[in-house]
């Protein structure tokens, strides 16, 4: 009777345990790929909802919504190091995705796919190399039928440098988060492994001592900041440092500013567009750490720091160490075209420069630089009408070169697709064919992809 007793306790306490908040002790149902199978996109149906509330869970603040104990679904994935993870929700809900990532990452989103529907992309090889539990929730507390869209996708951006010693760079992606200033007002947790990786020490325009990945953990997509100061501070059991690269692709870092061996850093101004951070060590160790997130009304705006201008090149050749007039937009605002007025043309012929098939003469400095966020959706149409023969060169966030001359006529048109390449900031050059100047516009519109 005692091991009948025992059997039946057990049972209740392990059903207990399973009807509590999202576990990724638990799994869903399961499926195994690699990255070449998940070149074509697969689709999964699955009823969105669940009865526990997030915010009552203990995971770090990391969204709200409601989702059900155990993972919808399991993906074991290898063979991703040439690619990023794309999960979406389609359903006819408010619904919300919650995901587990292979280093045990929380990532949520809410609406990034448009309708209410939910969108993250991962590219850390920690993060999608190995299990990801997968959370389709509502963020209501009501229940639909939705389809879960898996996808990957090759990487758009090249690995660092050989030799660069896997300095933290920009150029590789963190876990992606949208949010607003306003959803910022609320403190959110997020939750990270702080480790260590390169020495700090090594490396050029970090100013700081303390090792980091190469990639960062988080890369939050921000939006709607301008009234607001961005603070940023870590808690952990362990000697943490805070690397932060802003939408403006300047650096900062902090040690121990928070106490406890722990750092914070404060940020205001130009803060719409990709943020980057890396959650790194004094000593090169790890352990688990929170990072912590929050806005504060900014009592007068005052001006970001801005990079320190690199040597220009020789010959004043274009160059993204310099700053255009900044410009802050959103993919829905330039959804409506946006009209801007420039002069053509410049002093330095590009066809000596390096970039390639560009020709025509330009300015070194960007006409504009545009810090652009929630692209995810759109491609960027770029126009110039001038009555002289202008050139158009563009550099994206990713640090790719677009070049065009006569598309519409004796004035260039650029099209570009991909949230790599434009969330964040993008440069925008107006020059001319023969080394004239004239006045000119640049038109600029978002069209869905």
């Amino acid at each position: 009777m005692r091991t009948v007793l025992a059997s039946i306790f057990f049972l209740i306490s392990m059903t207990f345990a399973a009807a509590a908040c999202p576990s990724w002790q638990l799994g869903g149902a399961t499926y195994s790929f690699t990255g070449n199978d998940l070149a074509q996109t697969r689709s999964f149906g699955v009823q969105a909802g669940g009865e526990y509330d997030l915010s009552g869970c203990g995971l770090g603040g990391v969204g709200r919504g409601y989702v059900r104990s155990a993972p919808d679904y399991t993906f074991n994935l290898s063979g991703m190091e040439t690619y990023r993870l794309a999960l979406s929700v389609n359903s006819q809900c408010d619904s919300t995705l919650l995901v587990n990532t292979a280093d045990t990452t929380w990532a949520f989103d809410d609406d990034s796919n448009g309708n209410l529907d939910p969108r993250l992309e991962l590219s850390s090889p920690s993060q999608i190399g190995g299990r990801i539990d997968v959370w389709v929730g509502t963020y209501n507390n009501t229940a639909c039928p939705a389809t879960l869209v898996v996808q990957a996708l090759p990487n758009q951006v090249a690995p660092p440098p050989q030799g660069a010693g896997g300095c933290p760079t920009w150029n590789v992606q963190g876990a992606q988060v949208n949010v607003t200033g306003d959803q910022l007002y609320t403190p959110q947790r997020y939750g990270v492994t702080a480790m260590g990786g390169t020495d700090l020490s090594g490396c050029a325009g970090y100013n700081g001592r303390g090792y980091a990945p190469t990639a960062p953990q988080y890369s939050f997509y921000l939006s709607n900041m301008e009234q607001y100061r961005l603070d940023i501070d870590v808690e952990a059991n362990c000697d943490t440092v805070l690397l932060v690269n802003t939408p403006t692709t300047t650096w900062y870092f902090d040690d121990d500013s928070a106490g406890n061996l722990n750092p914070a850093l404060s940020l205001q101004g130009n803060l719409d567009g990709r943020l980057d951070v890396w959650v790194g060590t004094y000593g090169g160790s790890s352990c688990q750490a929170t990072l912590n997130m929050e806005t504060f009304i900014a009592a007068a705006p005052q001006p970001q720091p801005q990079p320190q201008p690199q040597p220009q090149p020789a010959g004043g050749c274009p160059t993204g160490g310099l700053q255009g007039q900044a410009v802050n937009a959103s993919g829905s605002f330039l959804y409506s075209p946006q009209t801007y007025q420039v002069m053509a043309g410049g002093s330095t012929d590009v066809s000596g420069c390096g970039i390639p098939n560009a020709f025509g003469y330009f300015n070194t400095a960007p006409a504009y630089s545009f810090f652009l966020s929630g692209m995810d959706e759109y491609r960027l149409e770029i126009q110039v009408d001038s009555q002289c023969d202008p050139t158009l060169l563009v550099r994206t966030a990713d640090g790719q070169w677009y070049f065009n001359d006569d598309t519409n006529g004796l004035n260039p048109e650029i099209n570009i697709r991909g949230a790599f390449a434009l969330n964040g900031r993008v440069d925008v050059w107006v020059g001319s064919y023969g080394g004239s100047t004239c006045p000119a516009s640049v038109e600029m519109e978002t069209w869905y992809n």
